[in-house]
């Protein structure tokens, strides 16, 4: 998965660890026990996009009032922080971790890693770089806008999925 991801262990959440330590899985119901939680996880993330804050809660950095300015001249007012024709957020998927406890959820764009760590850009081959709205730039500043991670609130959904389930197939 290229662009930008979050592992998370589903034994890292003690109260996950617990139900898992009496449980006995077979191959094929761990496989779809760790399937449903990264679908999960893959709606918990781009839920990020509309709410437009960090797995902690912060709220994104809002767009810059020039870049606002040249979204409203190109008909894009509506757009909001990070959704653009919402390319990113569709991306968001997630991978079960053969072997392991554990989902891996990410976004396969180009630019994720971008987004969600924050990035300053410079020229490589040229002094300057162009920007539409802004013109010839020296660097570009991107702050970081997590969307990827777990809160808390997530990992309480996620541990009454587990709980679910098991609850399903251990009689």
């Amino acid at each position: 998965m290229g662009g930008a991801s979050v592992g998370f262990d589903l034994k890292e959440v003690d109260a996950v660890k617990k139900m898992l330590a009496n449980a006995s899985l077979n191959a094929s119901d761990r496989s779809r026990l760790l399937q449903s939680i990264g679908v999960e996880m893959e709606a918990q993330t781009q839920e990020r996009f509309d709410t437009q804050k960090s797995p902690d809660g912060d709220s994104w950095k809002n767009l810059a009032s020039k870049t606002r300015e040249y979204y409203a001249g190109q008909g894009w007012s509506a757009r909001s922080v990070l959704v653009g024709e919402g390319t990113l957020r569709d991306s968001i998927t997630s991978e079960v971790q053969g072997g392991a406890w554990s989902v891996l959820v990410g976004a396969a764009m180009e630019y994720a890693a971008v987004h969600q760590f924050g990035a300053e850009i410079v020229p490589k081959n040229a002094k300057a770089l162009f920007v539409p709205g802004y013109g010839m730039l020296q660097k570009v500043n991107i702050p970081a806008r997590p969307y990827l991670g777990v809160s808390p609130d997530d990992a309480k959904v996620i541990e009454g999925a587990v709980a679910s389930f098991l609850g399903g197939i251990i009689k």
